[in-house]
């Protein structure tokens, strides 16, 4: 769910919130609130350190990517020995024929000569009619996504742990309500083993009340073990062992004043829009790119060199060939040119309209987060409205099955009804307890729903104390 803002700030908002907001507290020793959950799960999650670190790799690209409009300057020194013995005629090196250089004779001549060759050649892309600030700018709106990424991370993060911690509540009132009945269906094995034994009863009675008494510890069970999935769950996300703590529903007394509240608009800063609507502007920025890559580049160039050689001018092989191994000739040349690819326009525009279909995918991914949201939202608002009239009707049903498992059980022991009576009225309070607990579960779980789609989370945390 979202927080309105940053990851690193919504830890620290939770953090300074923790020693004044309490959402279900008990003591000091064993309270393990809402605030604390989300906080824990924000700092220890290796989901969220990893999202943390891709932002540290996109905030060192951009600088890489600034670093691209410097001059590429190399520094190169070769000896070499061998012959040299040249022709007239042109060629394409193609990057595997040896270079000779020298005079031109009727015959070859098998002597060896020696020399060496020290360069420094430096190219310079001085300007390129902005595809240097086209990759600048892709890249930046590239580093954005990969913030909107944590941001949406740390959202989705938050609504699971909220969605657990709600689970691990729920659990938790459905454990109590089942040791209750439990406890409610031990008395009435103890009360009707004592009518048997006296003979008042049947002894098929007793047989029925040890049944229901099994079924109701085999209900606890299976709670229990929910109870402790879930609690693993949040243990994984919050690093803290949370068979210490224990959730409460201190709460639940202002859930009606919450859920009247005013209702929650979309808005585009939710964390889920702001993350497709960053990568919808990036392939936007990768389409600049492109357009920008087939246009003209003017260079700079410039080399210098320094040569060697143990043959002279008059065509002498100097036998000694460690004569070679000095410096004899210097050159230097400088020149600016423009490059322009024409065969490439037809390549140009075949990726310029891929991209443009990319660019179309992702509007088309935040126009369905979009509506997917609305859709949320409204489903949520049906039901507040729903949980709301089901919570001022269910008192009425918890109060009537209470009464009439009372009145059920005193007209047993006066031997005016039977244990079946007895039972169905125990298993009516049973589900009328249930059902107040899971409709309050469908209240604050439609009143977080609410709040997350309608990016309005950070007004609900604070009211809950």
């Amino acid at each position: 769910m979202n927080l309105h803002i940053s990851a690193k700030k919504t830890c620290g908002l939770l953090l300074c919130l923790l020693p004044i907001t309490t959402l279900f507290a008990q003591s000091a020793a064993d309270s393990f609130t809402l605030h604390q959950a989300i906080a824990l799960s924000l700092s220890h999650y290796p989901a969220i350190k990893a999202k943390q670190a891709q932002v540290k790799a996109g905030q060192a690209n951009v600088t890489d990517v600034k670093h691209n409009w410097y001059p590429a300057i190399k520094l190169h020194e070769q000896i070499d020995a061998g012959t040299d013995n040249s022709i007239y005629g042109s060629y394409f090196t193609m990057g595997m024929i040896p270079s000779t250089s020298g005079g031109i004779r009727n015959e070859n001549n098998n002597a060896l000569m020696s020399g060496n060759i020290a360069m420094a050649n430096m190219q310079w892309e001085i300007y390129n009619f902005g595809a240097y600030g086209s990759e600048q700018k892709e890249a930046k709106q590239a580093l954005r996504v990969q913030q909107t990424d944590l941001d949406n991370t740390a959202n989705q993060l938050t609504v699971t742990v909220i969605q657990n911690y709600l689970e691990l509540l729920r659990l938790q009132a459905l454990r109590k309500i089942q040791a209750d009945n439990i406890q409610r269906n031990a008395e009435v094995l103890r009360a009707v083993t004592a009518i048997v034994l006296h003979g008042l009863k049947p002894g098929v009675d007793s047989a029925v009340a040890a049944a229901e008494l099994s079924k109701a510890r085999l209900n606890y069970l299976d709670v229990k073990n929910q109870y402790n999935q879930v609690r693993i769950q949040l243990s994984t996300f919050t690093g803290l062992d949370t068979a210490l703590v224990l959730p409460d529903t201190t709460n639940n007394a202002h859930l009606l004043t919450l859920l009247t509240k005013e209702e929650p608009a979309i808005n585009g800063s939710h964390p889920m829009l702001e993350y497709y609507n960053s990568i919808y502007l990036q392939q936007r920025a990768a389409e600049q790119v492109i357009r920008k890559a087939h246009l003209p580049k003017v260079s700079l160039m410039a080399a210098g060199w320094m040569r060697g050689s143990s043959g002279s001018f008059n065509d002498m092989y100097d036998k000694n060939l460690w004569s070679g191994m000095g410096y004899s000739r210097y050159n230097y040349l400088l020149g600016m040119g423009i490059t322009y690819n024409l065969t490439d326009l037809k390549r140009t525009h075949e990726k310029l309209a891929v991209q443009r279909y990319k660019s179309e995918v992702a509007e088309q991914q935040l126009e369905t987060t979009r509506t997917n949201l609305s859709g949320l939202l409204q489903q949520a608002q049906a039901d507040i409205l729903t949980s709301k009239d089901k919570l001022k009707e269910l008192p009425l049903q918890l109060a009537a099955a209470q009464a009439a498992a009372k009145q059920k059980m005193a007209l047993y022991k006066a031997g005016l009804t039977n244990i079946i009576d007895v039972t169905n009225a125990l298993f009516v309070l049973n589900r009328a307890e249930t059902d107040l607990v899971q409709t309050r579960d469908a209240a604050w779980k439609a009143l977080f729903r609410a709040a997350y789609a309608g990016n309005s989370l950070s007004q609900l945390l604070p009211d809950l104390n």
